[in-house]
């Protein structure tokens, strides 16, 4: 005859069940949080889970849970290569399993406009964004392909509706709300505008021995593979190493403050050096950067692609780069046949406004101010001929502006003329 327990005992038994069970949780939860406190202090994460028809399914997303938390997320593995290690891998940045910060932010869009030299097409073909995770003093790139689907109100049928053509039809305002709509951010504060010529002086600026050809390396969509998706992780990269080398140079007494306002005179922006200055000091506060870690690289819409990791900071293997484009270029018969003659645009430009600058100031005005807001100067290999038709420009507009009574544009173009004189010479220093 079977021996039944009594009530009690049973209800006891369960009891320690269920404490058992409660403990084990606890000790989960526990084991979270410790990870979290250690790899992400001050910061909140939630999985970034981006759907796109691109993107892996909610079961994959589900069995990958973990994957999404682990520690191999917090783009650690991104890499310098050396040399010899000519290139690494980054499997994750174009994955949508990323723990993803909720706290506050400062977002800056930095754009890259292709509008050829005095021309003014604008079509966005450089888009990332520089997020500012204020509460724990780390930078989060957010890079979006040129062509990624985007509403620049045509209709479906013309292939016209991408991101890089909303900002040429729509205009600044409506690309800035596209891009923070498809990095999944509430705005974009903040926006930084370069085109080819301010590109090249930064290059210039950086001390690559080829600005032009290092250019022509960062845009390149083909030469490296990986087509825009590859193209678009390679510039992210480039902008996370050159703030890990060069950001402790802003903190350099009067060279710091002479880099961020020769700096912002040479580009398009809404930022000012005190709002530059307050996100450098609160990154200070955490002793930015703390680790290569510190700046980690999302592409957005995600995709599921392994994707080349370059050292961008190692002079030889960017020459290995650019020849490896050069010769991919001859192979495919893709050299540029647009070449323009900068420096005899630029005398030619001149002289007809300086012949219309006594009767004529406006004219003067409309003829330059495309080439003089590209700094389309910087182009000019040679500094003393740059000095020569940098000087052109400003005689010529300070003198239109006068005359037009616009003295605060004139003062202003004397300003940021000097501003970029004594930014270049820092290259010296």
């Amino acid at each position: 005859m079977k021996k039944v327990q009594p009530k009690k005992k049973r209800k006891s038994k369960i009891f320690i069940y269920f404490l058992w069970g409660m403990v084990f949780l606890l000790l989960i939860g526990l084991a979270t949080a410790v990870y979290f406190s250690v790899f992400y202090p001050g910061e909140n994460f939630k999985t970034d889970n981006y759907q796109t028809g691109n993107l892996i399914s909610a079961k994959q997303t589900d069995s990958n849970f973990v994957k999404a938390v682990s520690q191999d997320s917090t783009d650690n593995y991104i890499t310098f290569s050396s040399y010899n290690d000519f290139v690494n891998y980054d499997t994750q940045s174009a994955e949508s399993l990323h723990p993803r910060y909720t706290g506050r932010r400062i977002n800056i869009a930095i754009i890259g406009l292709d509008s050829r030299i005095g021309t003014n097409s604008n079509h966005a073909d450089a888009n990332h964004i520089l997020s500012i995770l204020v509460d724990s003093g780390k930078i989060e790139i957010i890079s979006v392909p040129r062509d990624t689907p985007a509403n620049a109100g045509f209709d479906d049928s013309t292939g016209q509706n991408k991101l890089t053509v909303v900002r040429a039809v729509l205009g600044r305002n409506a690309h800035l709300s596209e891009l923070a709509r498809i990095a999944q951010l509430d705005q974009i504060h903040y926006y930084v505008e370069v085109v080819f010529s301010q590109v090249v002086g930064f290059l210039e600026f950086l001390g690559y021995r080829d600005p032009k050809s290092t250019l022509q390396l960062l845009r390149s969509r083909k030469g490296l593979g990986g087509d825009d998706y590859q193209r678009c992780y390679n510039q992210a990269q480039f902008i996370r190493q050159m703030i890990l080398k060069h950001f402790n140079k802003i903190n350099d007494g009067l060279f710091g403050d002479l880099l961020i306002r020769g700096g912002l005179s040479l580009v398009s922006t809404n930022l000012t050096y005190d709002v530059v200055d307050r996100i450098v000091s609160k990154l200070n506060m955490y002793g930015f950067p703390r680790s290569q870690s510190d700046i980690y690289i999302k592409i957005r819409p995600p995709m599921q692609m392994k994707l080349k990791v370059y050292d961008f900071t190692d002079q030889q293997i960017v020459d290995r780069l650019i020849k490896q484009i050069e010769n991919f270029n001859i192979k495919n018969n893709e050299r540029d046949t647009n070449r323009v003659d900068v420096s005899a645009l630029l005398h030619k430009t001149l002289s007809l406004a300086e012949a219309d600058t006594a009767k004529n100031p406006k004219r003067v005005v409309t003829r330059l101010s495309n080439f003089y807001s590209q700094r389309a100067w910087l182009q000019i290999e040679d500094n003393k001929e740059r000095e020569t038709i940098r000087q052109r420009f400003e005689n010529c507009l300070v003198s239109a502006y006068k005359k037009l009574n616009q003295p605060s544009n004139a003062l202003r173009v004397q300003e940021e003329i000097r501003l970029e004189r004594e930014f270049f010479n820092l290259k010296h220093k």
